[in-house]
């Protein structure tokens, strides 16, 4: 939700409309419920910050029989390390449009791609802060070479293996 709406920002809008398939998620940003776990709350504090920068904002549950991609799209952000999660460079706008401060996205669009820490690297040396994760990623992206912008991993005895992500398994 969080890289849908600096997403929505970056386009200009001013008023939003957000659904999500968890009650428990739309109460905790009204407020209604109370957040326990550290994560959840950087999480929500960031996504409430973001949110108020619109003018007008609305946040909806949709059931989760009626709305499978707000499955997958709630557990973007807790699936990787947050600190390393990076909007920009996950988000894809596959269908979007524009008109008179008001954005719609297409919220299938939105995806984390397991590769793009491997390229940033790979490509303009990008690194995280912490020293112990830095070294981790520069032993595991030995393993990978980035080739006319697409990437592939090494092996022993065979072949470089194109890497594939999200949409590319067709």
């Amino acid at each position: 939700m969080i890289a849908g709406l600096e997403l929505a920002k970056s386009l200009g809008a001013k008023v939003i409309e957000a659904k999500c398939d968890s009650l428990l998620i739309v109460n905790q940003v009204n407020g209604t419920f109370k957040v326990n776990e550290e994560r959840i709350r950087r999480s929500l504090d960031k996504f409430q910050v973001t949110l108020h920068q619109f003018k007008e904002w609305t946040l909806q549950c949709v059931p989760h029989d009626q709305n499978s991609e707000a499955n997958a799209l709630a557990n973007l952000e807790l699936s990787v390390d947050s600190d390393e999660f990076d909007s920009r460079a996950v988000v894809q706008v596959m269908d979007s449009v524009v008109e008179e401060g008001y954005a719609k996205v297409n919220s299938a669009s939105l995806t984390w791609d397991w590769r793009n820490k491997y390229i940033d690297y790979l490509k303009i040396g990008k690194l995280s802060s912490n020293p112990k994760e830095s070294k981790a990623m520069r032993t595991k992206a030995s393993r990978f070479s980035l080739i006319e912008g697409k990437l592939f991993r090494r092996s022993f005895f065979g072949p470089l293996a194109r890497c594939l992500g999200p949409g590319d398994i067709e």
